[in-house]
């Protein structure tokens, strides 16, 4: 079979693909600072997590009738209307809080840019609001635009993401590999959740590939393999490269207004190569355009479905509206928001992904006896650790932001 031709391998790439995505620019700011061990152990634990909790997923949707059912269909299918409110509500706020991290991690590093070219300082409130006019715009007025700028960036993104392979591992310093405090890696526990999500696509797949139950437990864990081994490698980088303290460190990187565009600027600081500065300031940006389209045409779709509003002109404006004014008024209000909007949006991705798969699928087979061709082991046993590990998710994060735990915001 010609590879191209190949749905698993084309299914593995997707889930791939819809893993990586701007969650890995948080992923050095918020546990670097841990030191490269313990950003290890946390990234294997939470690779486990979600593995296990798309299993959970799949089994959910093949208990369903319809083939193509998404999670809100799930959820009030097998939880009724309250479940079905629950799960609507959470996955309106978990775009929300992403599409708020993109504007302020893209706002950041357009007005970087800008305060180069004209000499001048350029707010960060500036940058947020040319980015979301130029690409809000064109998720909403030029869908087969969308399509094509996609495309480069993505080109653009694994072409800078292999040149900096190349070119920044002779700036390495491996002396940066020791130490770290590991107080700090509770507070990155949802944003690294949040890193491998990718959960919206399994009913996609499902009917991609004809409901193979091999092919799909194929391409989910080769799937969120390949984002860990992306994830493992961009954060050897970072801290190879960036030491964990004083002015320009890790450490101090995290806890800025802007981290996105503090990390660029580090670079420049230490490495004193410019371009390789201007490398990573690439590869975050491409990777921040790529995840915003995903996720605006994500919650311009959810938006014009649920409140039932028909694309035309009035309803185009209406929409537009309504999907970025919630996430405009963040950035522009919450100058770290970056860090924040995406460890918020872990917690949405515990309740969506990591509580509600198990519940659906706890009353599949314990309440309504279904025999399903595929089950995922472990018993009630595995299932109580799900929940339980996501309410500490949730947890981590609120605790976090009350100062019960240590961060860098």
């Amino acid at each position: 079979m010609k590879i191209y031709r190949n749905k698993t391998l084309g299914s593995t790439l997707l889930v791939a693909g819809t893993q990586i995505g701007a969650g890995m620019l948080a992923l050095p700011l918020t546990t670097g600072v841990t030191g490269f061990f313990w950003s290890t152990v946390l990234f294997l634990i939470c690779f486990l997590f979600m593995l296990t909790s798309l299993f959970y997923l799949l089994e959910a949707n093949l208990m369903t009738t319809k083939v193509n059912a998404n999670l809100i269909s799930m959820v009030k299918e097998r939880l009724g209307p309250f479940g079905q409110l629950v799960a609507w509500l959470s996955f309106l706020l978990l775009l929300y809080a992403v599409a708020a991290a993109y504007l302020s991690g893209g706002g950041s590093l357009i007005a970087e840019v800008l305060s180069a070219g004209w000499k001048t300082d350029v707010s960060p409130n500036v940058g947020v609001f040319l980015f979301l006019i130029v690409f809000g715009l064109i998720v909403v007025f030029g869908t087969r635009a969308v399509d094509v700028i996609n495309r480069l960036c993505m080109f653009g993104l694994a072409g800078s993401f292999l040149l900096l392979l190349v070119f920044v591992t002779p700036h390495v310093r491996w002396d940066h590999f020791r130490g770290g405090d590991p107080r700090y890696i509770w507070a990155a526990v949802p944003v690294v959740i949040l890193s491998f999500t990718s959960h919206i696509i399994v009913p996609s797949l499902r009917t991609y590939l004809s409901g193979d139950v091999h092919k799909l437990r194929t391409s989910l864990f080769w799937g969120s393999l390949i984002p860990l081994f992306f994830y493992l490698v961009w954060e050897a980088l970072i801290i190879g490269m960036l030491p964990l303290t004083g002015e320009y460190g890790l450490e101090s990187i995290g806890a800025a207004a802007h981290p996105v565009s503090g990390l660029t600027e580090a670079l420049n600081y230490f490495l004193h190569v410019s371009w390789i500065a201007t490398l990573v300031g690439l590869f975050s940006f491409f990777a921040l355009v790529t995840s915003f389209f995903g996720v605006a045409l994500s919650l311009y779709d959810f938006l014009a479905d649920g409140f039932h509003i028909k694309k035309t002109i009035g309803g185009r404006f209406l929409l537009l509206v309504m999907m970025f004014a919630p996430p405009l008024l963040f950035a522009f209000f919450y100058p770290k928001g970056f860090l924040l909007a995406i460890g918020y949006a872990g917690v949405f991705v515990a309740i969506l992904y990591g509580i509600l798969p198990v519940l659906m699928v706890w009353k599949g087979r314990y309440v309504e006896k279904k025999q399903e061709q595929f089950k995922v082991w472990g018993g009630k046993f595995l299932m109580l650790i799900m929940l339980v590990g996501s309410l500490f998710v949730i947890f981590f994060q609120i605790a976090a932001t009350r100062g019960w735990l240590p961060s860098l915001s």
